[in-house]
């Protein structure tokens, strides 16, 4: 019984936690492409990871490529607000 309780709460937790993590990309997305001054028909992401920058709660790396061939890596940090993360910047190089 006590198992079925832990799966039961995992598989509700699931949705929620995915939900956030897509939260975080469309935000990393959002900022990367200002930066930069593209949009989607201009240049893709084409990855993320997450990585550790100093005095950051949350950084996530991006791998752009513009369609002119020209490829780019950002970092976008965030930080820990009352209810969820804001981006606090990004640079790309």
């Amino acid at each position: 019984m006590k198992g079925l309780l832990i799966a039961a709460l995992v598989f509700v937790s699931a949705p929620a936690f995915a939900g956030k993590m897509k939260e975080i990309y469309t935000m990393t997305n959002e900022s990367v492409y200002d930066v930069l001054g593209f949009d989607e028909g201009i240049a893709a992401i084409e990855g993320h990871k997450f990585v550790s920058v100093a005095g950051a709660d949350l950084a996530v790396q991006t791998t752009v490529r513009a369609y002119n061939g020209k490829s780019y890596t950002c970092v976008t940090t965030f930080v820990d607000s009352e209810y969820f993360y804001q981006v606090n910047y990004t640079t790309c190089k």
